[in-house]
């Protein structure tokens, strides 16, 4: 057992047991690897609070992970060590559901699904007022599309540049492109709100991202010209900021683009 002293808020509760559903909770796990070495968890009333920035500033995560409660608590924050916390869950795909359990006289979290049980280190956590998971922006254009379809969007032109992808937004459809190569992955928009717009992001980092979203979901993506691009699943949205524009740009909108 860990001799870490768990952070003093555990000392007011008696027990706290929290069901997540896996289908809800490893998207979002998993997308801590691309984030900070220590990660706050929040147990409230709304579910499993996750926000958080990466150690870079180049993405952000803000997740509520629906959570079903067998005990009466006062909402709980803790931090956890990413590499461990992940070691301890990620890997989790049936059964359908994990428990978390903290205990006042414990300095661990036990996760126990099925058979399988382990214990995560609680250490004292980040004060969530102080972490802005997105960018104060104002966005300009917004839209849905199918996440599967954004998914093929990018991979058709992964790695083929020099590891930036522009992602135009249009009032019908979603282009990925990159500047000298004439492949163009594209992805049918629907409720496009705004201009015509664009931004450059890494396709490594926009790549592992789409990778955590279920095919099945309908994501809302929002940006802006030059500034992040914003995307919102069921359950957790993230922001990436763009990767430097070069100096001499390449307008992605300069040529029309048919959908397939």
């Amino acid at each position: 057992m860990s001799t870490t002293r768990s952070p003093p808020q555990f000392e007011r509760l008696t027990r706290l047991d929290a069901h997540v559903e896996t289908a809800d909770f490893l998207p979002v796990a998993r997308l801590l690897a691309y984030l900070a070495d220590t990660v706050t968890l929040r147990f409230t009333e709304d579910g499993l609070r996750v926000e958080t920035v990466s150690d870079t500033n180049v993405i952000g995560l803000d997740a509520t992970i629906p959570v079903e409660y067998d005990t009466d608590t006062e909402p709980v924050t803790f931090a956890v060590k990413t590499e461990q916390f992940l070691d301890s869950t990620t890997f989790i795909n049936n059964p359908e559901s994990i428990k978390f359990q903290i205990r006042t006289d414990d300095p661990e979290v036990s996760v126990s699904a099925g058979s399988y049980l382990n214990y995560v280190d609680a250490l004292e956590p980040t004060d969530p007022e102080t972490i802005a998971p997105h960018p104060d922006v104002e966005y300009t254009t917004t839209a849905e599309v199918d996440a599967h379809e954004l998914k093929r969007a990018v991979a058709t032109v992964f790695g083929s540049g020099d590891g930036a992808v522009y992602v135009t937004l249009t009032d019908g459809a979603l282009w990925a492109t990159v500047p000298d190569v004439e492949a163009v992955g594209t992805a049918s928009l629907s409720g496009t709100d705004g201009p015509q717009t664009y931004t450059r992001l890494s396709d490594e980092l926009f790549g592992a991202v789409l990778r955590r979203v279920h095919p099945d979901e309908t994501l809302r993506v929002s940006t802006r010209d030059e500034f992040p691009f914003h995307v919102e699943a069921e359950h957790f949205a993230v922001t990436i900021v763009p990767r430097q524009f070069p100096e001499d740009e390449y307008d992605p909108t300069s040529e029309e683009v048919d959908v397939l």
